[in-house]
């Protein structure tokens, strides 16, 4: 981006070189480019620090691992637990399971993923699976102030894992309730379950 604006200064300066510098007052053309640049410096810290501050909070899954909620203030999200279900012999779908319970007066959570938000599972072996539908995002009905178990959808499944993962070295699934309040949860270390769903 800033690259790109630099690009667009210097464009804009050469385009103007062959008029007499005087007419176009050469020194105020410079200012101009530098307080483009400045400028555009300025918005990129302010979206990196916004970006820094979605991070979220960290906390540990019952039975091993770790979950990043960015919207910890909005939302309260717990892992149950990541199943695997067989589809062949050497391959099947995994999904997750979550206790959900909104701080926030709102009565819909949407997960999945985008371009912005990429849904994706990489297991201990380092190979990586997306969602059956790739892209999308999809609604959950939740309450304020009580917990609700939420279970992915199964077009948010991940598709053709191998059943060798035993391990989601690092999972990524956008979560939203607006479009100001959306972010990333991350698990880390998360066992998977094969064969078995929660009670």
């Amino acid at each position: 981006m800033k690259l790109n604006r630099i690009a667009i200064a210097v464009c804009a300066m050469l385009s103007l070189a062959a008029a007499p510098a005087s007419a176009q007052g050469l020194g105020g053309l410079i200012k101009k480019a530098k307080q483009i640049l400045t400028t555009e410096s300025k918005t990129a810290v302010a979206a990196t620090a916004q970006a820094a501050g979605k991070k979220g909070t960290v906390t540990a899954v019952e039975g091993g691992g770790t979950l990043r909620n960015p919207l910890a203030s909005i939302v309260d999200v717990q892992l149950v637990g990541a199943y695997g279900k067989s589809t062949s012999t050497n391959y099947g779908v995994v999904t997750l399971v979550f206790k959900v319970k909104m701080i926030a007066n709102l009565t819909q959570l949407r997960l999945g993923g985008n371009s912005s938000y990429p849904a994706i599972m990489v297991d201990q072996d380092d190979n990586a699976y997306k969602m059956k539908v790739g892209t999308g995002w999809y609604t959950y009905d939740v309450t304020e102030g009580v917990y609700m178990k939420v279970q992915l959808k199964e077009t948010n499944e991940f598709a053709d894992v191998k059943k060798t993962a035993t391990t989601i070295k690092q999972l990524q699934l956008g979560i939203s309730t607006s479009y100001d309040d959306t972010g990333l949860l991350v698990l880390n270390n998360v066992p998977i379950h094969w064969d078995e769903m929660p009670e």
